[in-house]
């Protein structure tokens, strides 16, 4: 029986120090990671990629079918919501090209006004219209959707989309009432 107590009492004290053993503190480090990439996007839009950027619109307004002359329009409403489209790049990007297709219908409308794009409404009433790089309105974008190079803001500032649009009717007949639309796609490159 001596034997017995002798083996448990034996085994209580192994017990208590194995627990005794298993108790401690280990230290050590972790380590937090964050991978940031040149780029630009649309100010609002988050990252950019290759399609879907919300560039905005161009809106002429509301005018009378009968109206002749010039109007202008620059984007708004893009990816940030309300007022000129932004767009933003990264410190390390120094310069930028942008692009712009024709359109939906180019080379419409020429008996209407002067522009290689054109606006539609309907089957076949077309609004020409012309968009540019700079604000003077001197370099238009080719239809072809040829690259042009364009300033980008320093270290990283937002600086507004350089499209410029004008349309130039000149033809003094009423169109046919409605909304005119056409459809763009827009590539910034750097």
């Amino acid at each position: 029986m001596k034997t017995l107590k002798f083996a448990l009492f034996l085994v209580s004290i192994l017990l208590i120090a194995a627990n005794a053993a298993q108790a401690g503190d280990v230290g050590g480090q972790l380590m937090a990671q964050m991978t940031l990439t040149g780029g630009c996007a649309v100010s609002g839009g988050g990252a950019g990629t290759a399609a879907g950027a919300n560039f905005g619109m161009l809106d002429f307004g509301v005018q009378p079918s009968s109206f002749t002359g010039v109007l202008l329009a620059t984007p708004t409403r893009g990816a940030a919501g309300a007022g000129s489209t932004q767009i933003v790049c990264s410190p390390d990007v120094s310069a930028m090209s942008v692009s712009v297709n024709a359109g939906n219908n180019p080379g419409q409308g020429s008996s209407i006004g002067a522009g290689t794009r054109a606006m539609r409404q309907g089957a076949s009433s077309y609004l020409p219209y012309e968009i540019y790089s700079d604000v003077a309105m001197t370099k238009a974008y080719p239809t072809s959707g040829g690259a042009v190079g364009v300033s980008v803001a320093p270290n990283g500032g937002a600086f507004a989309l350089p499209v410029f649009a004008r349309v130039n009717k000149t033809a003094a007949g009423a169109m046919p009432a409605g909304t005119y639309v056409d459809t763009l796609q827009v590539t910034l490159s750097w």
